[in-house]
């Protein structure tokens, strides 16, 4: 499918009352990239590991004991079911939207029973959601499972008690959220954060539509200003195009230090296509690096207060 056809479709559905419905049946009949195949499902399994081993290394107490925050949820907790399964036992998912799906959890739950061998998951999810009330998701993902879906509601002010959450997680989702929803996302997780707590963000830079047509590059929606991109940037696929380097910026200026990070930087094929775009104006003193970077996990803490020392 052309992305041009899909953006101008998925712009119609934000301007309809029912479109968040009609996006998700048009993913699920039309696409069909719901739910997520077993192709892409190890995927999945990798980003989950990653945040795991990433925590694991710099949080002072056991995953299992930890209190874990994820904003962004998404229609089938593939994420979540995945920590459950890797030892966490207790989340807190929030999402702007009541996005969950009870028969695409279901068919996670089912993946996971199903491949829980092959992918070595040291426990699986062992009870399906029954019935279609999101109040029955709502109960037997906290009974079963330890996690407290919340939505709608809004990370940028969650509710959640001061220094609560040990672990604040966000898998491909700061992408999708505009540069001033995330400064405020980021002062409600530092609020939240622990003193000695840990964020873990992976973050996709990379042109969306280019993973079903082929025929752009992972930069293709670099080639507009910000004027014409808005065109074809609609709210249920809403992408910012912040690079690596306005993330580092963002959360430098909330009050976190980057304690790891992992790019994949671009390749040199992809710098002779930057070179040769016309970016946004906002970007031109960005070198051909910084704006390539196609994804990265980083890992964050709480930038420890100025000792009195210093202050004086």
């Amino acid at each position: 499918m052309n992305w041009k056809y899909k953006a101008l479709l998925q712009h119609a559905f934000s301007q309809t009352p029912f479109g968040e419905r009609l996006n998700y049946l048009f993913q699920r009949h039309v696409t069909k990239s719901l739910p997520t195949s077993d192709t892409i499902f190890p995927n999945h399994v990798a980003l989950a590991r990653e945040h795991m081993e990433l925590v694991a290394k710099y949080l002072p107490r056991s995953s299992a004991e930890a209190a874990w925050y994820e904003f962004g949820a998404g229609w089938e907790l593939i994420g979540p079911l995945l920590f459950y399964c890797l030892g966490v036992n207790r989340q807190v998912l929030v999402d702007i939207r009541h996005l969950l799906r009870i028969e695409l959890v279901n068919h996670t739950i089912a993946t996971l029973q199903r491949l829980a061998t092959s992918l070595a998951l040291p426990r699986v999810p062992l009870s399906f959601i029954e019935g279609h009330r999101p109040s029955a998701a709502v109960t037997v993902l906290r009974s079963r499972y330890g996690i407290d879906y919340r939505a709608p509601c809004d990370a940028r002010a969650t509710g959640l008690p001061t220094a609560s959450i040990d672990c604040i997680t966000s898998t491909n989702t700061l992408e999708h959220v505009p540069r001033d929803d995330i400064v405020a996302i980021l002062r409600e997780c530092h609020r939240i954060l622990r003193s000695d707590g840990i964020m873990s963000f992976r973050i996709d830079y990379q042109d969306h539509y280019s993973y079903f047509d082929r025929t752009i590059s992972r930069f293709n929606f670099l080639r507009y200003s910000d004027r014409a991109w808005a065109f074809f940037n609609p709210g249920l696929h809403y992408q910012n195009r912040l690079r690596h380097r306005d993330h580092l910026a963002l959360v430098d200026a909330a009050g976190f230090e980057v304690l790891e990070e992992r790019r994949a930087d671009p390749t040199a094929a992809d710098v002779t296509t930057l070179r040769n775009l016309s970016v946004p104006l906002r970007m031109r003193d960005y070198t051909p690096a910084e704006i390539g970077v196609r994804h990265a996990a980083i890992v964050l803490r709480k930038r420890p207060p100025p000792s009195s020392a210093a202050a004086v």
